[in-house]
């Protein structure tokens, strides 16, 4: 009669263990913000030590496997390595910077249309996926570059390029829909290679990346904050119809977008 009862017990402690030992990470938020990469998560080893990128970081789960961390240790690929007690995965860091891969990035073409072209070998570093986030707060957050960017994209009109810095500059929430608490000074106008890196050259009007999030993001010409350079009466522009890079008379009428972050 012992025996009998004490088998099921046994069994039943044993399932228990293996049941919590295969547990996976969950995680809930990984996001870079101001230098700093912030992690938050559950389902992990009860009260277990983390790990970073192999480095003990001093705090532990808690006795529910729910944990959260910050550490400036941001990898160069944006994809860290968590350990949690015996148990280890990748995190992909929303809001990143890759810097691997030459830092050049797929154009978005994927069709080719002869051998040895862009569309044969799609070099580049690869695009993550979600490629954008849109924040809920009047702002979309490009998590190949790290940019931040106004979700209502044509707000700010056309403008001469005198006009299209100072409209960009002056932005702050409460208008455009924003509603992230930024002030006059936070944005700017984005410099030709911010505004390049937006278009995806497998689309056409716009050339952006598909099941993007900006609303009204006319598939015309956009200022850059850059001057041509020996022209300093025109500045670079993108036309994001065709994809293409251009310049303009200073005093020509384009869309205005603006940006944060960069820096």
């Amino acid at each position: 009669m012992k025996r009998s009862i004490g088998m099921p017990v046994g069994v039943l402690f044993v399932l228990g263990y293996v049941s919590w030992a295969e547990a996976a990470i969950n995680i809930t938020e990984a996001v870079i913000q101001g230098g700093v990469v912030h992690v938050e998560g559950n389902q992990a080893l009860r009260s277990a030590a983390i790990f970073w990128e192999g480095v003990a970081l001093g705090v532990s789960s808690n006795a529910g496997g729910a944990f959260q961390f910050d550490t400036t240790d941001l990898p160069a690929d944006c994809v860290g390595r968590l350990k949690i007690g015996t148990e280890e995965r990748d995190v992909v860091i929303n809001n990143c910077t890759p810097v691997s891969g030459g830092g050049v990035f797929k154009t978005g073409q994927t069709i080719s249309f002869a051998p040895g072209d862009d569309g044969f070998y799609q070099a580049g570093t690869p695009v993550p996926s979600p490629r954008f986030t849109d924040n809920g707060n009047g702002t979309v957050s490009d998590n190949l570059t790290g940019l931040t960017w106004l979700k209502n994209a044509s707000c700010l009109g056309v403008q001469t390029w005198p006009n299209a810095l100072a409209a960009a500059n002056t932005l702050s929430s409460g208008a455009c829909g924003l509603t992230d608490g930024s002030v006059a000074g936070d944005w700017r106008l984005p410099n030709r290679n911010e505004l390049t890196s937006l278009l995806d050259l497998g689309m056409l009007g716009p050339a952006l990346p598909a099941g993007h999030p900006f609303t009204n993001f006319v598939a015309s010409s956009h200022w850059s904050s850059t001057t041509a350079a020996g022209i300093l009466d025109r500045a670079w522009s993108v036309d994001f119809f065709f994809g293409s890079v251009l310049n303009d008379d200073k005093p020509s009428n384009l869309f205005v977008t603006a940006v944060r972050g960069g820096f």
